[in-house]
């Protein structure tokens, strides 16, 4: 199975009730399932107080276009 990369518009909730949405690039995934999990995972690690992830919209990115519009992250 080819490894993909995903897209995806997401919130985050914070235990004091702080919410921040944002778009994140996640590599190296073999499904949408995949991207969702690692892209949790990676910010519980980020942040200490993390709560709870809403994911908006999650696409695969084809040819990288999403690097056209500044939106990826090198982490992943």
């Amino acid at each position: 199975m080819e490894n993909e990369t995903y897209l995806i518009n997401y919130g985050v909730y914070f235990k004091n009730g702080h919410y921040e949405s944002h778009t994140m690039k996640v590599k190296n995934c073999m499904s949408e399932l995949h991207a969702k999990i690692k892209l949790e995972d990676y910010l519980k690690k980020k942040h200490s107080d993390f709560n709870n992830l809403v994911v908006h919209k999650c696409r695969k990115d084809f040819l990288g276009m999403s690097d056209i519009f500044g939106k990826s992250n090198p982490f992943f």
